[in-house]
């Protein structure tokens, strides 16, 4: 009866334990991104680009705000030159806005149109583009969304939670 106590606690134990190793595993980290045009491209945490320069950009074939759109934002993101990409969309409007914010000096509105038509073998098509030059990208980019009926942005943040060492919860019972 005894022996039967300490295999049945043993048990529970083990199964504990490796429960707990396999959730104290950390996310492992993609050192490099492959963008949709097959270039392969350094991930860094945030880069911190100074925009001055605000590309306006007609796009068709978006379908959603946070499919699209972030596919769009990520691969722009992911040149270095683009601090922010923003979209003024709507659901079953065949011709959506992109309001991109870019450092001209790093990046060129070629090759921002080059991407995003490219994207997703070419599921967009970019229509009317206009871009300025601007001191104060943030005011600038405000302005624009004002005049807008831009829907909210939601960030998404990961957290991680932290489980109580369950052996030091478990060994008090068995002492």
């Amino acid at each position: 009866m005894f022996n039967r106590i300490i295999m049945k606690n043993l048990f529970i134990i083990t199964v504990v334990l490796a429960g707990m190793t396999a959730c104290n595993e950390a996310p492992k980290e993609n050192a490099a991104h492959v963008n949709q045009n097959g270039v392969e491209q350094q991930q860094a945490k945030e880069i911190v680009v100074e925009a001055n320069r605000l590309l306006i950009m007609e796009i068709d074939g978006m379908v959603c705000q946070m499919g699209c759109g972030g596919t769009i934002r990520k691969e722009l993101k992911a040149t270095g030159g683009v601090s922010n990409c923003e979209f003024d969309f709507e659901d079953e409007r065949a011709t959506n806005t992109a309001k991109i914010a870019f450092d001209k000096d790093k990046i060129t509105v070629d090759e921002i149109v080059k991407i995003v038509s490219t994207i997703n073998d070419n599921q967009f098509s970019v229509g009317k583009t206009s871009s300025e030059d601007v001191h104060d990208i943030s005011t600038h980019v405000e302005k624009h969304r004002s005049e807008s009926t831009e829907k909210a942005n939601i960030e998404v943040s990961s957290s991680t939670i932290e489980i109580p060492n369950l052996l030091d919860l478990l060994s008090g019972l068995f002492i």
